[in-house]
């Protein structure tokens, strides 16, 4: 406070304080005595002080009431993928469990399209105030590197990441008995995946073999193209497929991970039958650019809170989901290290 009475030292060298005894001394004095107040500028001088400290004082406190009071109303979460499929389904568990501790509800919202882009273009444009969220997966680097998006990993704020899921080729019970090499060393078989296809461009890259691929906007929609029989393959994570793999209609062949999976152990890895190829789905969340970094801070608390709730771990483990948590600095230093990857894959 000393620092705002220094600022107002009158020309005679009387402080702000001195104004104000000189002010009191005057009182009940008449209009004569009080008009030598005015034309000294005493009076200009205190009442640009009063201003300056009412300024503050409201500045402050709303500043404090700003950042207390979020979030005030619905959050909603913009899933760039249909519904029923894994990015979906972790986008509702873990919304369900993040509810109390924000003490609003939130709202998920598909928007698919373009493998990604649409939702993720729709998600950059809205208000960077910490009531639109979008739930990130790997197209979020890759479509950009392709120039497929127009907006990508770093038109947004990352808040947490939540798991990471190894892609696993499936085929109907019918082809149960496919050699799995084989067919993906031969063209003639299809295959479901999103465009572009990621997992299949990861596997191309080392057997040099090109795939007719049906692009489908996410796993809900290739299961049922690879029971259906209207593809001969697709590459799935085991929690999107869990339901048919347990029921015996899908048949896992391989995964494509440096080690088998706990969900299905008997499975081997793509490695293990001579083609390294190894490419993960992962999800997290995400604000729009520009969103307050203390507002960023409310969200990452509550959704590490809701992360480690013992119900969500229960419902990832149940679903098959690998949890693999990250904190904002370290989901985008991840993110980081998949666009250089990424980068150098597709320049092969």
């Amino acid at each position: 406070m000393e620092r705002f009475f220094k600022r107002f030292e009158s020309v005679d060298g009387m402080s702000a304080k001195g104004i104000t005894g000189l002010l009191w001394s005057y009182r009940g004095k008449g209009f004569i005595e009080s008009k030598k107040i005015i034309r000294s500028g005493i009076m200009r001088k205190l009442l640009v002080l009063f201003i300056c400290l009412a300024l503050v004082s409201v500045s402050v406190f709303a500043s404090g009431a700003q950042e207390s009071a979020f979030p005030e109303r619905n959050i909603q979460i913009i899933v760039p993928y249909a519904a029923g499929g894994g990015t979906d389904a972790v986008a509702r568990a873990i919304a369900q469990f993040a509810e109390p501790h924000l003490g609003q509800p939130i709202t998920i919202i598909n928007k698919t399209g373009g493998g990604g882009a649409v939702g993720w273009a729709e998600a950059a444009k809205a208000r960077p105030d910490g009531y639109t969220l979008t739930m990130f997966a790997p197209n979020i680097v890759n479509l950009s590197i392709m120039n497929l998006s127009p907006v990508g990993y770093k038109e947004f704020e990352p808040i947490l990441m939540f798991n990471n899921d190894p892609g696993t080729i499936v085929v109907a019970k019918k082809n149960a008995n496919l050699d799995v090499v084989e067919m993906l060393n031969d063209d003639s078989y299809k295959s479901g995946g999103e465009n572009p296809n990621f997992y299949l461009l990861t596997i191309q890259a080392q057997t040099g073999v090109i795939h007719q691929d049906i692009p489908y906007g996410g796993a809900a929609e290739r299961v049922p193209a690879v029971l259906g029989g209207h593809v001969d393959f697709a590459i799935v994570n085991v929690g999107e497929a869990k339901g048919q793999i347990d029921a015996g209609e899908l048949i896992p062949l391989a995964v494509m991970s440096e080690k088998r999976l706990d969900a299905v152990p008997n499975v081997p890895t793509l490695k293990e039958l001579g083609i390294d190829a190894q490419m993960g789905s992962w999800r997290g969340l995400a604000a729009p650019k520009g969103t307050p970094k203390e507002v960023i801070a409310i969200l990452e608390d509550a959704f590490t809170k809701a992360a480690n709730e013992q119900g969500f771990k229960d419902f990832m483990k149940k679903a098959a989901f690998n949890i693999d948590f990250k904190s904002s600095a370290d989901f985008w230093t991840f993110m980081e290290e998949q666009d250089v990857a990424t980068t150098k894959m597709l320049s092969k």
